[in-house]
């Protein structure tokens, strides 16, 4: 699923889903999946909490839309809260087609205005937990962790500029999600989906060992096309830290 809530006018029809433990789309906020990510970003700014997480220190203003002023740094990645100054460039994000057609869905159409009053909003949301996430400093996509239910939750992750797309990253901001849920917030489960036609995603799923559990089939309003949606989860009691 893609991080950041679709705000276009796309409806999406979905027959029920094969198997599947996860929420009609229609209910989830995106459905494109892809990631990949690139360089290292330290900041001298972030002491390591007890759960081994690093916490961001801001100046005054600087982060907004998140109850917890938390950031997840790897060796390669670092997810941070989102600040309102993000807004432009996830805009820019949300009207790339080639993004949008990973999703079979069009390009946002509507104002940066409205798309911003839309971004605040839901940053704001305390039932869905929303990252940017940074290499060497810059943000480069958006990972979101949403539909808490069942002891679990589904994580969604893009990646805007097109030249960081297919290089592998990806599973090292997977990774860091799964850590998150699994031992900052003590969930039993995390889900994901991705439409039949993201390999990169897919493959992205398997390196961090979760399970295909159904699928699903879905009709795009965009362009009348239908797609086939494909169901992961991974498990706690496989986690190995």
């Amino acid at each position: 699923m893609e991080t950041s809530p679709q705000i276009s006018s796309l409806t999406l029809l979905l027959e029920p889903p094969k198997s599947s433990p996860t929420v009609p789309l229609n209910d989830a906020p995106d459905l494109l999946l892809s990631a990949i990510l690139t360089n290292v970003y330290t900041s001298e700014r972030m002491p390591r909490t007890p759960d081994g997480c690093n916490i961001l220190y801001l100046e005054r203003g600087d982060t907004i839309h998140i109850e917890e002023a938390q950031a997840l740094q790897g060796e390669s990645v670092t997810l941070r809260p989102p600040r309102e100054t993000d807004v432009d460039l996830v805009y820019s994000w949300d009207r790339d087609p080639e993004l949008a057609a990973w999703n079979g869905r069009s390009p946002i159409s509507i104002s940066l205005s409205a798309a911003r009053r839309d971004y605040l909003a839901r940053w704001e949301d305390p039932s869905v937990k929303t990252f940017i996430i940074e290499a060497s400093g810059e943000p480069i996509g958006m990972a979101t962790l949403y539909d808490f239910r069942r002891d679990g939750c589904e994580l969604g992750i893009k990646i805007g500029p097109g030249n960081l797309r297919g290089r592998g990253y990806a599973t090292e901001a997977v990774t860091l999600l799964i850590d998150y849920v699994f031992d900052t917030l003590g969930l039993a489960t995390v889900r994901g989906s991705t439409l039949a036609h993201n390999d990169r995603m897919q493959r992205v799923f398997e390196k961090n060992d979760f399970a295909r559990v159904g699928d699903g089939s879905l009709l795009s309003r965009y362009d009348n096309r239908r797609y086939t949606e494909l169901f992961y989860e991974r498990r706690r009691d496989d986690h190995k830290p």
